[in-house]
């Protein structure tokens, strides 16, 4: 898209196309200095990061094929997770660790004492207008992007340094 982003099928929308692109074209050995799409793409992401860390994009990105930000301007889980994913397939890490960290840190402080993460709006969709709840993505992607956000960013040994 002009705007840097991809449209997404089976999640909501640009956030989620935009995270499957950039792991894509990492994968494919492009990268921040070979690559004008994956800079556009990272780009795309990091404007839309709110205040608090996260992302959030309302469903009705998805029938009317540009990004539209969730009511309020509230952060999804789900949706934080994929960006945080997307900015770590790119390298972000080693560039300005800075928004994965916020990210990283409204995760961590949104689980629940039971250590399932609160169920939000719908983050599924298919063919553009057919919204779908699929009920293990509220843990699954936070959970996962938290893994890549330890592997990528946080050093085992720092981490026992700060548990002293």
């Amino acid at each position: 898209m002009p705007d840097g982003s991809w449209y997404g099928s089976w999640g909501i929308c640009f956030t989620y196309g935009t995270w499957f692109a950039l792991g894509g074209l990492a994968a494919a050995g492009k990268t921040n200095k070979n690559c004008l799409t994956i800079r556009r793409g990272v780009e795309f992401l990091l404007k839309l990061q709110r205040d608090d860390g996260g992302w959030g994009e309302s469903h009705a990105s998805c029938p009317n094929e540009k990004y539209i930000p969730l009511e309020g301007n509230r952060s999804n889980l789900v949706q934080t997770a994929w960006a945080l994913m997307g900015l770590l397939h790119f390298g972000q890490a080693e560039r300005d660790p800075t928004p994965l960290h916020k990210a990283a840190k409204l995760l961590i402080n949104s689980q629940m004492e039971d250590d399932d993460f609160p169920q939000q709006e719908i983050t599924g969709s298919f063919m553009k207008n057919c919204m779908l709840h699929y009920a293990t993505y509220r843990n699954t992607f936070p959970l996962w992007a938290l893994a890549e956000y330890m592997k990528n960013c946080i050093s085992l040994s720092s981490v026992g340094e700060k548990l002293k």
